[in-house]
């Protein structure tokens, strides 16, 4: 984001120099290139990271680079910062690979790939000529057709290289439309993709697909949605395509665009269907105005994710206080977006069936669950002064750092940031994922062939 900022402002023709903690170098070199501006001038500090420090401790690293600072901005003066021009066309080349088997050749691609930083650890499937051009069969766009210029690297996300993504994720061709509607949803400015994709936290985009597609692509909605076991392999080869155009599309490798400080088993792979069947209310999707017979694919930014345990509790609200109990914590992004300008986190309220039958068989929409939710979930003031950086806080909220610290505030911004859907199987256990950005929904059928 620091460096997102800076070339901003050199574009505007303002000199400026960034002060980058020694870690995050290729990180701050690559974005810059991605930018458009591959000779923004760094000072780089040796430290680690400034998080967690002391007044002193920052000013001490701070002095150490003033001179490289000003050094860069006199040369700042002295000279212009070419702004690098995009390739009019991606450049596409081709690989093989050879041995004394086809699976002598398929190690060695796989060999390859990994070293290259391609693969996301797991054996690929070779994206061959004839296994791209059946995929490609399946959708009605053309192959050169681009979809959008994918954050953060701000590359061409053209039909064709998120094809040859999805043919190495063991894709099959029905499953193109519903990666190219999710793309699609993901360059919504408001689902922050670049957050999502460089924050040091463990973000993830997670797929839900509502309408018809789901049941012809076998897309798990039921017991273990999430994975994994064949019941949820049409789940885990789009999740995971999602992760490989992310890399190889976005250019969001760990370490130097993806920053994430500890990771999560979420992004290898993350999507799920909607259970329609045994929802009692009606599909997601249709609260956003589709029909019952689109298909369509909701993206959302998912920080983490929690479980909510409640065997006992045959009343909305008795279920519903288990999970107010549990998604009120402080640590999630979800919880303190509210009081940042210009923030907002949808999360998704993943209901198992048994708690929806109770909910709803007590005469509760949707609705009631999203109001008591956002009504329940309350934190101390004390832990929102302890966490949250005073200069952060917009200016109508501030208020908060003088209220007394046993004061109940709440959690999320609008009852409207907790998106209710029906997934899994028998049990009392339901789900919930803390969330970053707008949640944006595409409809899949426009991609059809």
């Amino acid at each position: 984001m620091l460096v997102h900022d800076l070339v901003e402002m050199e574009k505007s023709g303002v000199p400026t120099v960034g002060l980058i903690a020694e870690p995050f170098k290729d990180d701050a070199v690559h974005t810059a290139k991605a930018s458009g501006i591959p000779g923004l001038r760094h000072a780089f500090m040796e430290v680690d990271a400034l998080t967690n420090l002391g007044p002193e401790s920052i000013y001490k690293q701070a002095d150490a680079v003033t001179p490289l600072v000003i050094s860069g901005l006199l040369d700042a003066a002295e000279a212009e910062t070419s702004v690098e021009e995009g390739e009019a066309e991606p450049a596409y080349g081709v690989e093989t690979f050879k041995g004394k088997d086809m699976l002598v050749a398929w190690e060695a691609f796989n060999r390859f790939f990994l070293e290259k930083g391609w693969g996301d650890g797991f054996p690929l499937v070779p994206p061959t000529e004839e296994k791209v051009a059946a995929m490609l069969k399946a959708t009605s766009k053309s192959p050169e057709d681009i979809i959008t210029i994918l954050e953060p690297g701000y590359a061409v996300a053209a039909v064709n290289i998120i094809a040859v993504n999805a043919v190495m994720a063991g894709c099959r061709p029905k499953h193109l439309p519903v990666l190219l509607a999710a793309v699609k949803a993901m360059s919504d400015p408001k689902f922050r993709l670049r957050t999502v994709t460089m924050s040091t936290g463990p973000h993830t985009p997670m797929l839900v697909v509502n309408g018809p597609v789901a049941k012809e692509l076998s897309i798990n909605s039921g017991r273990g949605a999430l994975g994994p076991g064949k019941q949820s392999w049409s789940n885990t080869v789009l999740g995971r395509a999602i992760r490989l155009i992310l890399m190889n599309v976005g250019h969001a490798y760990v370490g130097t665009m993806d920053l994430d400080t500890i990771g999560s088993p979420n992004k290898y792979s993350m999507c799920i269907a909607e259970n329609e069947d045994a929802s009692p209310w009606q599909p997601y999707h249709m609260d956003l105005d589709y029909s019952r017979d689109d298909s369509t694919v909701t993206v959302f930014g998912v920080e983490s994710q929690l479980e909510i345990y409640d065997f006992k509790n045959h009343t909305p609200e008795g279920i519903l206080n288990s999970y107010a109990g549990t998604i009120g914590g402080v640590g999630a992004l979800c919880t303190r977006e509210w009081l940042i300008p210009r923030r907002r986190a949808d999360n998704a309220v993943l209901i198992c069936p048994d708690h929806a039958a109770v909910i709803a068989n007590a005469g509760w929409e949707k609705e009631d669950i999203q109001t008591y939710l956002h009504k329940k979930t309350l934190i101390p003031a004390e832990l929102y002064k302890n966490t949250i950086t005073p200069a952060r806080i917009k200016e109508g909220c501030r208020w908060i750092l003088d209220a007394p610290d046993d004061m109940p505030l709440q959690a999320f911004g609008s009852p409207d940031w907790l998106r209710v859907l029906v997934v899994g199987g028998a049990a009392g256990k339901s789900s919930f994922t803390t969330g970053v950005g707008k949640a944006i929904t595409e409809r899949i059928d426009d991609y059809m062939a």
